[in-house]
Protein backbone atom coordinates (compact mmCIF):
# COMPACT_ATOMS: atom_id res chain seq x y z
CA UNK A 1 0.00 0.00 0.00
CA UNK A 2 1.48 3.58 -0.76
CA UNK A 3 0.40 6.21 1.53
CA UNK A 4 0.58 9.76 1.30
CA UNK A 5 3.14 12.15 3.35
CA UNK A 6 0.25 13.01 5.84
CA UNK A 7 -0.84 9.27 6.23
CA UNK A 8 3.30 7.66 5.66
CA UNK A 9 3.94 9.82 8.91
CA UNK A 10 0.65 8.66 10.96
CA UNK A 11 0.85 5.10 10.22
CA UNK A 12 5.02 4.90 11.21
CA UNK A 13 3.77 7.33 14.13
CA UNK A 14 1.53 4.95 15.21
CA UNK A 15 3.59 2.09 15.10
CA UNK A 16 6.11 3.66 17.21
CA UNK A 17 3.97 4.55 19.94
CA UNK A 18 2.51 0.72 19.88
CA UNK A 19 5.58 -0.41 19.96
CA UNK A 20 7.00 1.91 22.58
CA UNK A 21 3.46 1.75 25.02
CA UNK A 22 2.66 -1.68 24.60
CA UNK A 23 3.00 -2.28 28.31
CA UNK A 24 0.69 0.52 29.19
CA UNK A 25 -1.37 0.47 26.30
CA UNK A 26 -2.02 -3.79 27.76
CA UNK A 27 -2.99 -2.31 31.10
CA UNK A 28 -5.81 0.43 29.74
CA UNK A 29 -7.20 -2.70 27.73
CA UNK A 30 -7.51 -5.26 30.19
CA UNK A 31 -9.73 -3.69 32.04
CA UNK A 32 -11.80 -3.32 29.23
CA UNK A 33 -11.46 -7.26 27.90
CA UNK A 34 -13.67 -10.20 28.77
CA UNK A 35 -10.87 -12.46 27.51
CA UNK A 36 -7.19 -12.07 29.04
CA UNK A 37 -4.94 -10.01 26.49
CA UNK A 38 -2.25 -13.26 26.06
CA UNK A 39 -5.36 -15.15 25.11
CA UNK A 40 -6.61 -13.24 21.95
CA UNK A 41 -5.23 -13.77 18.28
CA UNK A 42 -1.86 -11.59 17.50
CA UNK A 43 -3.78 -9.84 14.83
CA UNK A 44 -6.39 -8.97 17.13
CA UNK A 45 -4.42 -7.47 19.89
CA UNK A 46 -2.03 -5.82 17.54
CA UNK A 47 -5.39 -3.81 16.43
CA UNK A 48 -6.15 -3.20 19.75
CA UNK A 49 -3.27 -1.89 20.83
CA UNK A 50 -3.25 0.31 17.80
CA UNK A 51 -6.72 1.68 18.84
CA UNK A 52 -5.47 2.06 22.33
CA UNK A 53 -2.29 4.53 21.39
CA UNK A 54 -4.86 6.07 19.04
CA UNK A 55 -6.71 7.06 22.19
CA UNK A 56 -4.67 7.34 25.30
CA UNK A 57 -0.85 8.43 23.36
CA UNK A 58 -2.05 10.49 20.40
CA UNK A 59 -5.19 11.65 21.20
CA UNK A 60 -7.08 10.83 18.36
CA UNK A 61 -10.86 11.75 18.32
CA UNK A 62 -12.16 8.38 19.77
CA UNK A 63 -15.33 7.95 17.10
CA UNK A 64 -12.21 8.44 14.66
CA UNK A 65 -10.01 5.71 16.57
CA UNK A 66 -12.66 3.33 17.13
CA UNK A 67 -14.37 3.02 13.83
CA UNK A 68 -11.19 3.08 12.18
CA UNK A 69 -9.68 0.43 14.29
CA UNK A 70 -12.64 -1.53 13.77
CA UNK A 71 -12.93 -0.56 10.12
CA UNK A 72 -10.31 -2.41 9.49
CA UNK A 73 -11.33 -5.77 11.01
CA UNK A 74 -14.31 -5.29 8.96
CA UNK A 75 -15.68 -9.51 9.05
CA UNK A 76 -13.63 -10.71 11.61
CA UNK A 77 -15.14 -12.59 14.26
CA UNK A 78 -13.51 -10.43 16.88
CA UNK A 79 -14.51 -7.60 15.56
CA UNK A 80 -17.26 -7.24 17.95
CA UNK A 81 -14.38 -7.65 21.05
CA UNK A 82 -12.53 -4.82 19.40
CA UNK A 83 -15.29 -2.58 19.39
CA UNK A 84 -16.61 -3.23 23.01
CA UNK A 85 -13.45 -2.93 24.27
CA UNK A 86 -12.26 0.10 22.71
CA UNK A 87 -15.57 1.65 23.37
CA UNK A 88 -15.37 0.99 27.05
CA UNK A 89 -11.89 2.67 26.65
CA UNK A 90 -13.45 6.04 24.73
CA UNK A 91 -15.82 6.27 27.67
CA UNK A 92 -14.19 5.80 30.94
CA UNK A 93 -10.41 6.62 29.17
CA UNK A 94 -7.19 4.97 31.12
CA UNK A 95 -7.00 3.80 34.61
CA UNK A 96 -4.88 6.31 36.37
CA UNK A 97 -1.60 5.72 36.19
CA UNK A 98 -0.48 8.04 39.03
CA UNK A 99 1.46 5.30 41.39
CA UNK A 100 1.67 2.59 39.29
CA UNK A 101 4.97 0.88 38.46
CA UNK A 102 7.96 2.77 36.59
CA UNK A 103 7.41 -0.30 34.30
CA UNK A 104 3.86 0.54 33.90
CA UNK A 105 4.64 4.09 33.15
CA UNK A 106 7.25 3.95 30.93
CA UNK A 107 6.33 0.82 29.21
CA UNK A 108 9.30 -0.91 29.99
CA UNK A 109 10.05 -4.81 30.73
CA UNK A 110 9.81 -5.35 34.53
CA UNK A 111 12.89 -7.45 35.22
CA UNK A 112 15.18 -5.13 33.39
CA UNK A 113 13.26 -2.07 35.55
CA UNK A 114 14.04 -3.63 38.26
CA UNK A 115 17.79 -3.79 37.60
CA UNK A 116 18.28 -0.34 36.70
CA UNK A 117 16.41 0.65 39.60
CA UNK A 118 19.23 -1.65 41.73
CA UNK A 119 22.24 -0.03 39.22
CA UNK A 120 20.97 3.79 38.87
CA UNK A 121 18.52 4.47 41.48
CA UNK A 122 14.60 5.32 40.62
CA UNK A 123 15.00 8.78 39.95
CA UNK A 124 17.68 8.42 37.24
CA UNK A 125 16.23 5.04 35.60
CA UNK A 126 12.78 7.12 35.41
CA UNK A 127 14.98 9.89 33.36
CA UNK A 128 16.54 6.77 31.05
CA UNK A 129 13.13 5.34 30.57
CA UNK A 130 11.64 8.69 29.92
CA UNK A 131 14.66 9.33 27.32
CA UNK A 132 13.69 5.69 25.68
CA UNK A 133 9.89 6.88 24.94
CA UNK A 134 11.03 10.11 23.24
CA UNK A 135 11.20 10.29 19.51
CA UNK A 136 14.66 10.30 18.16
CA UNK A 137 16.51 13.00 15.93
CA UNK A 138 17.43 11.80 12.42
CA UNK A 139 21.30 12.81 11.47
CA UNK A 140 24.55 12.15 10.21
CA UNK A 141 28.12 13.56 9.10
CA UNK A 142 27.98 15.98 5.91
CA UNK A 143 30.73 16.33 3.64
CA UNK A 144 30.34 20.06 3.41
CA UNK A 145 28.63 21.20 6.67
CA UNK A 146 25.19 22.72 6.03
CA UNK A 147 24.95 25.72 8.67
CA UNK A 148 21.34 26.07 8.67
CA UNK A 149 20.44 22.81 9.86
CA UNK A 150 20.90 22.14 13.52
CA UNK A 151 24.30 20.89 14.81
CA UNK A 152 25.26 17.96 16.76
CA UNK A 153 26.40 18.11 20.05
CA UNK A 154 30.21 16.66 19.87
CA UNK A 155 30.99 16.12 16.00
CA UNK A 156 31.91 19.71 14.12
CA UNK A 157 29.56 17.54 10.70
CA UNK A 158 27.33 15.76 12.25
CA UNK A 159 23.96 18.09 11.14
CA UNK A 160 20.19 17.27 12.06
CA UNK A 161 17.49 16.83 9.66
CA UNK A 162 13.80 17.94 10.00
CA UNK A 163 11.31 15.13 10.52
CA UNK A 164 8.89 14.89 7.79
CA UNK A 165 7.17 11.45 7.60
CA UNK A 166 9.37 10.54 4.44
CA UNK A 167 12.21 8.47 4.08
CA UNK A 168 15.22 11.38 4.70
CA UNK A 169 17.52 9.76 1.88
CA UNK A 170 14.88 11.15 -0.89
CA UNK A 171 15.88 14.45 0.57
CA UNK A 172 19.31 14.66 1.21
CA UNK A 173 22.50 13.73 -0.45
CA UNK A 174 23.21 10.35 -0.96
CA UNK A 175 26.74 10.56 0.83
CA UNK A 176 25.22 10.52 3.69
CA UNK A 177 24.80 7.83 6.53
CA UNK A 178 21.79 8.47 8.60
CA UNK A 179 23.14 7.37 12.17
CA UNK A 180 22.76 8.46 15.73
CA UNK A 181 25.74 10.99 16.72
CA UNK A 182 26.77 8.29 19.27
CA UNK A 183 27.29 5.62 16.67
CA UNK A 184 29.08 8.18 14.42
CA UNK A 185 31.55 8.87 17.32
CA UNK A 186 32.49 5.66 17.88
CA UNK A 187 33.28 4.85 14.05
CA UNK A 188 35.06 8.20 13.82
CA UNK A 189 36.98 7.23 16.78
CA UNK A 190 37.97 3.81 15.17
CA UNK A 191 38.64 5.41 11.84
CA UNK A 192 41.49 7.93 13.52
CA UNK A 193 43.21 4.46 14.88
CA UNK A 194 42.93 2.52 11.62
CA UNK A 195 44.36 5.17 9.01
CA UNK A 196 46.20 3.52 6.53
CA UNK A 197 46.05 0.33 7.63
CA UNK A 198 44.00 -3.06 7.19
CA UNK A 199 40.64 -3.62 9.47
CA UNK A 200 38.71 -6.74 9.77
CA UNK A 201 35.50 -5.92 10.69
CA UNK A 202 33.09 -7.99 12.61
CA UNK A 203 29.32 -7.39 12.84
CA UNK A 204 29.26 -5.07 10.22
CA UNK A 205 25.74 -4.61 8.93
CA UNK A 206 23.97 -2.50 8.48
CA UNK A 207 27.23 -0.46 7.75
CA UNK A 208 26.92 2.29 10.28
CA UNK A 209 31.05 1.63 11.16
CA UNK A 210 32.26 0.80 7.61
CA UNK A 211 31.27 4.33 6.44
CA UNK A 212 33.56 5.80 8.34
CA UNK A 213 36.66 2.80 8.44
CA UNK A 214 36.57 2.48 4.43
CA UNK A 215 37.64 6.50 4.34
CA UNK A 216 40.88 5.63 6.80
CA UNK A 217 42.09 2.40 6.15
CA UNK A 218 43.80 0.94 3.31
CA UNK A 219 41.54 -1.82 2.76
CA UNK A 220 37.99 -3.20 5.05
CA UNK A 221 36.72 -7.02 5.26
CA UNK A 222 33.34 -6.21 6.19
CA UNK A 223 31.82 -9.48 7.80
CA UNK A 224 28.42 -10.84 9.42
CA UNK A 225 27.24 -14.05 10.21
CA UNK A 226 23.82 -13.31 8.27
CA UNK A 227 23.14 -13.23 4.71
CA UNK A 228 19.98 -11.29 5.48
CA UNK A 229 21.85 -8.31 7.62
CA UNK A 230 24.72 -7.90 4.46
CA UNK A 231 22.30 -7.76 2.03
CA UNK A 232 21.49 -4.40 4.04
CA UNK A 233 25.28 -3.32 3.76
CA UNK A 234 25.47 -4.13 0.23
CA UNK A 235 22.56 -1.60 0.06
CA UNK A 236 24.18 0.80 1.61
CA UNK A 237 27.62 0.08 -0.15
CA UNK A 238 25.70 0.76 -3.22
CA UNK A 239 23.92 3.78 -2.48
CA UNK A 240 27.07 5.45 -0.83
CA UNK A 241 29.36 4.32 -2.77
CA UNK A 242 32.06 2.41 -0.29
CA UNK A 243 35.39 1.32 -2.33
CA UNK A 244 37.49 0.26 0.13
CA UNK A 245 35.47 -2.38 1.74
CA UNK A 246 34.99 -6.31 0.86
CA UNK A 247 31.96 -7.87 2.15
CA UNK A 248 31.79 -11.30 3.42
CA UNK A 249 29.48 -13.69 5.36
CA UNK A 250 31.38 -15.33 8.24
CA UNK A 251 30.95 -16.51 11.93
CA UNK A 252 33.28 -13.82 14.30
CA UNK A 253 33.64 -16.86 16.53
CA UNK A 254 35.61 -19.20 14.19
CA UNK A 255 37.54 -16.88 11.45
CA UNK A 256 38.21 -18.68 8.17
CA UNK A 257 41.40 -16.33 8.07
CA UNK A 258 45.34 -16.73 8.11
CA UNK A 259 47.32 -13.99 8.41
CA UNK A 260 46.08 -10.80 10.96
CA UNK A 261 44.99 -7.21 10.47
CA UNK A 262 46.16 -4.05 12.00
CA UNK A 263 42.84 -3.66 13.33
CA UNK A 264 39.94 -6.14 14.22
CA UNK A 265 37.02 -4.07 14.47
CA UNK A 266 33.95 -5.80 17.02
CA UNK A 267 30.74 -3.85 16.80
CA UNK A 268 29.15 -6.74 19.25
CA UNK A 269 25.78 -8.49 18.98
CA UNK A 270 24.15 -6.78 22.56
CA UNK A 271 20.90 -6.68 24.31
CA UNK A 272 20.64 -2.87 22.65
CA UNK A 273 19.80 -1.18 25.74
CA UNK A 274 21.48 1.78 25.17
CA UNK A 275 19.47 2.46 21.93
CA UNK A 276 16.12 1.57 23.19
CA UNK A 277 14.62 5.03 21.80
CA UNK A 278 15.84 4.29 18.19
CA UNK A 279 15.27 0.67 18.47
CA UNK A 280 12.08 0.80 20.55
CA UNK A 281 10.93 -2.98 19.87
CA UNK A 282 14.33 -4.27 20.99
CA UNK A 283 13.03 -3.59 24.75
CA UNK A 284 10.73 -6.78 23.95
CA UNK A 285 13.28 -9.40 23.88
CA UNK A 286 14.75 -8.91 26.81
CA UNK A 287 15.74 -11.12 29.49
CA UNK A 288 18.25 -12.64 31.65
CA UNK A 289 18.84 -15.24 29.45
CA UNK A 290 19.04 -12.97 26.44
CA UNK A 291 21.87 -11.13 28.30
CA UNK A 292 23.70 -14.23 29.35
CA UNK A 293 23.71 -14.99 25.53
CA UNK A 294 24.80 -12.05 24.46
CA UNK A 295 27.78 -12.01 27.05
CA UNK A 296 28.64 -15.62 25.84
CA UNK A 297 28.68 -14.58 22.38
CA UNK A 298 30.42 -11.06 22.87
CA UNK A 299 33.51 -13.62 25.04
CA UNK A 300 33.40 -15.81 22.31
CA UNK A 301 34.13 -13.36 19.74
CA UNK A 302 36.98 -10.83 22.07
CA UNK A 303 39.18 -14.07 22.44
CA UNK A 304 38.62 -15.21 18.63
CA UNK A 305 39.27 -11.93 17.40
CA UNK A 306 42.66 -12.03 19.52
CA UNK A 307 44.88 -14.04 17.48
CA UNK A 308 43.78 -12.37 14.24
CA UNK A 309 45.39 -8.95 15.65
CA UNK A 310 49.19 -8.54 14.32
CA UNK A 311 51.76 -7.65 16.55
CA UNK A 312 51.26 -3.61 17.40
CA UNK A 313 47.87 -3.73 15.99
CA UNK A 314 44.68 -2.75 17.25
CA UNK A 315 41.48 -4.56 19.17
CA UNK A 316 38.34 -2.76 19.13
CA UNK A 317 35.69 -3.83 21.15
CA UNK A 318 32.11 -2.31 20.80
CA UNK A 319 28.41 -2.30 21.67
CA UNK A 320 25.29 -0.41 22.13
CA UNK A 321 24.23 -2.04 25.78
CA UNK A 322 24.26 -0.33 28.91
CA UNK A 323 24.97 -3.26 30.82
CA UNK A 324 28.21 -3.84 33.02
CA UNK A 325 28.07 -7.54 32.07
CA UNK A 326 28.22 -6.65 28.70
CA UNK A 327 30.73 -3.50 29.07
CA UNK A 328 33.07 -3.05 31.21
CA UNK A 329 33.37 -6.54 32.96
CA UNK A 330 34.37 -7.73 29.29
CA UNK A 331 37.09 -5.49 29.40
CA UNK A 332 37.93 -7.09 32.46
CA UNK A 333 37.82 -10.45 31.80
CA UNK A 334 39.53 -10.03 28.39
CA UNK A 335 42.61 -8.47 30.46
CA UNK A 336 42.69 -11.56 32.93
CA UNK A 337 42.53 -13.65 30.16
CA UNK A 338 44.96 -12.61 27.91
CA UNK A 339 48.67 -11.08 29.03
CA UNK A 340 49.59 -9.58 25.30
CA UNK A 341 47.35 -6.93 25.10
CA UNK A 342 47.50 -3.22 26.41
CA UNK A 343 44.57 -1.17 26.92
CA UNK A 344 44.79 2.43 24.96
CA UNK A 345 42.89 5.55 24.92
CA UNK A 346 40.17 5.35 22.64
CA UNK A 347 40.20 9.63 20.35
CA UNK A 348 36.83 11.03 21.35
CA UNK A 349 35.63 13.93 23.16
CA UNK A 350 36.89 13.98 26.32
CA UNK A 351 33.33 13.94 28.25
CA UNK A 352 32.57 11.15 26.75
CA UNK A 353 35.60 9.31 27.58
CA UNK A 354 36.28 6.97 31.26
CA UNK A 355 39.40 5.38 31.86
CA UNK A 356 40.34 5.30 27.91
CA UNK A 357 36.85 3.83 27.31
CA UNK A 358 34.34 5.59 25.19
CA UNK A 359 31.13 5.60 27.63
CA UNK A 360 27.78 7.21 26.37
CA UNK A 361 24.70 7.45 28.70
CA UNK A 362 21.68 8.53 26.98
CA UNK A 363 20.05 11.18 28.69
CA UNK A 364 23.25 12.32 30.53
CA UNK A 365 25.05 12.89 26.91
CA UNK A 366 21.66 13.63 25.00
CA UNK A 367 22.17 10.84 22.33
CA UNK A 368 22.34 6.89 22.29
CA UNK A 369 23.83 4.78 25.22
CA UNK A 370 27.31 3.15 23.16
CA UNK A 371 30.17 1.55 24.75
CA UNK A 372 33.98 0.97 23.30
CA UNK A 373 37.92 0.03 24.71
CA UNK A 374 40.78 -0.50 22.93
CA UNK A 375 44.15 -2.66 22.87
CA UNK A 376 46.96 -2.74 21.29
CA UNK A 377 48.81 -5.98 20.74
CA UNK A 378 52.27 -5.91 22.24
CA UNK A 379 54.95 -6.20 19.64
Amino acid sequence: MNLGGRDRAFALRLLRETTVWRARLDRALARFSSRPLDDLDGFVLAALRAGAAQLIILGTPPHAAVSATVGALSGHRASGLVNAVLRGLAREGEPNIEGAPLHEIWSHPPSLTAKWISRFGTDKTEKLLEWNNSVPDIGGCLPEPDDDLQKGLYLDDYRIFERTGMNPLHSINDSIYIQDEAAAIIGRSAAELAAGGSVLEIGASPGGKTHHLQKAADFVISGDSSFTRMRRWQENSTRLRWSGSIPIVFDGRVPAFRGGFDMVFIDAPCTNTGVYRRRCDARWKWSEEYLESSVSLQRELLLAACELVVPGGILIYSTCSLEDEENRLQVELLERSVDYFHRIRLPGPAELVRDGMICIFPFDHRIDGMFAAAWRRDQ
